[in-house]
């Protein structure tokens, strides 16, 4: 697997180091946050992290309310997105 590191800019946007998540540098997270329950924007958030750095390139949101998709619909969309990542990054 190969590591990234954190953008060299004041924001590290779109690469961004979080001390507080603990990881290894070896270390693959992808956490999918369930978000449906918000009114404004319903959706699964996929973040993905390579040793400790979350990469926004990397990362999605499957929303329901904007995109039309059902919670069901966006759910899978969220797993198939994940494995994909898995499996490329991995």
């Amino acid at each position: 697997m190969k590591r990234i590191k954190p953008t060299n800019n004041a924001e590290q946007w779109p690469r961004k180091e979080y001390p507080s998540f603990e990881c290894r540098k070896r270390d693959l997270v992808i956490r999918i946050s369930d978000w449906t329950r918000q009114k404004e924007e319903p959706a699964f958030d996929v973040e993905v992290y390579v040793g400790g750095v979350y990469d926004f390139n990397l990362s999605e949101t499957f929303t329901t309310k904007s995109s039309g998709h059902t919670k069901d619909e966006a759910r899978a969309l969220a797993i198939a997105f994940a494995s994909k990542q898995i499996a490329k990054l991995l």
